[in-house]
């Protein structure tokens, strides 16, 4: 058994947003149907045994990892190495 549970309901309207947090794990968050505060209360050890099963198997959740980029395509490439005619400077004017 955990050495803390902590357990947050937030209720508004007709659902409810169960989450709950063991020692040295990530949240396991639920929204459900509520009326009343009794059937959310009968629902959290449910949500607790869900949450200690994904528990035992990934306590964190992985860090979030960006896909590599992908290469440009073909032709944004070749344009992109091709170089563009250059202006010459504008001769500056002087006013003294």
């Amino acid at each position: 058994m955990e050495a803390e549970l902590k357990v947050v309901i937030q209720m508004k309207g007709d659902r409810a947003l169960v989450g709950v947090q063991g020692t040295n794990t990530d949240p396991v968050v639920e929204v459900l149907p509520a009326t009343s505060l009794n059937d959310v209360l009968s629902a959290v050890p449910g949500i607790l045994a869900r949450a200690r099963e994904r528990w035992a198997t990934s306590p964190k959740n992985p860090a979030y990892q960006r896909p590599p980029e992908p290469p440009p395509p073909a032709r944004a490439a070749a344009a992109a190495t091709r170089s563009t005619p250059q202006r010459p400077p504008e001769p500056q004017q002087r006013f003294f």
